[in-house]
Order: structure tokens, then C-alpha cells, then sequence
């Protein structure tokens, strides 16, 4: 019997794990959030960063994002994702979205930010380079 583990990751932690490499195996469905789930996920986590959308109560307290599934396959070398997929792949286009924006921005702050974004969507190497050749999540 497999064993069950629980761990409780931001999405920074889960996305720049070194290990993360994830993989949605065939026997998923395919990408099928419409506009409006995106919307729904976006506004869920805009409302509970800025409740009230008032900027000066930003809240960067613990979002429960809900339960991601996956197991690791020795064979493949990767965490197959088993439920969750939908959300993982939205939050990687949000990533993407967010470092293109990020580039043009010069302050420390938004370099920081997309760097740290970098680790998220790219596998990177022993220096923190990014592949940008290879995603942290493939099908």
C-alpha cells in the first residue's frame, strides 16, 4: 500500500521546489477552465489579498488554494498530477502573465518578483538560471 502524505505549501514553495516537475498524465482531461473559472479563481484570490478591493488592507496571510493530488512516478521521474491540474496550469498562465508585465518594470522590487517568478514556471540550474526551454508542469 502507498503511503499518504499531507503537506501544506504556498504556491511559491510548491513551484520553486527544486523537485517540483510536474506532469498531467494522458488519462486527464484536457485544459477546459473557460474565461469565467479563470475570473472566479482570480477574484477569489484578488478579494482575499485586498478585502473590500481596498489596497491598504493587502492581506498576504495563508490562501487555501484547496487539495492538489499527485504521486511521484519513479518510472517517469515526475509528480503526476492527479487532481488539481486545472488550477496548476491557470496558475502557471497567471505566472507567465505576470512575468511578461514584470519585464517592464526596473525597480528592485518588480526584479525581485519576476525572478522569483522565473523559479516558479522554469526549471533552473545549480546557479538559479532558468531553462526557459523547460516547464515545471508538461503534458
Amino acid at each position: 500500500m502507498a503511503n499518504l502524505n499531507v503537506d501544506q505549501k504556498t504556491v511559491k514553495d510548491l513551484f520553486q521546489d527544486k523537485k517540483s516537475d510536474f506532469l498531467i498524465p494522458d488519462y486527464q482531461r484536457p485544459y477546459a477552465w473557460t474565461d469565467t473559472h479563470c475570473q472566479k479563481l482570480w477574484d477569489d484570490v484578488f478579494e482575499f489579498a485586498f478585502p473590500g478591493k481596498d489596497y491598504s488592507k493587502f492581506d498576504n496571510t495563508e490562501y487555501y488554494l484547496g487539495p492538489i493530488v499527485t504521486f511521484f512516478n519513479q518510472d517517469r521521474g515526475k509528480i503526476e498530477v492527479i487532481d488539481g491540474q486545472q488550477r496548476l496550469t491557470t496558475l502557471m498562465l497567471l505566472l507567465r502573465a505576470f512575468y511578461t508585465n514584470f519585464s517592464h518594470m526596473e525597480d528592485s522590487e518588480s526584479k525581485t518578483t519576476r525572478k522569483n517568478i522565473e523559479m516558479c514556471i522554469w526549471k533552473t540550474d545549480e546557479f538559479e538560471k532558468p531553462f526557459q526551454d523547460a516547464l515545471k508542469i508538461d503534458s
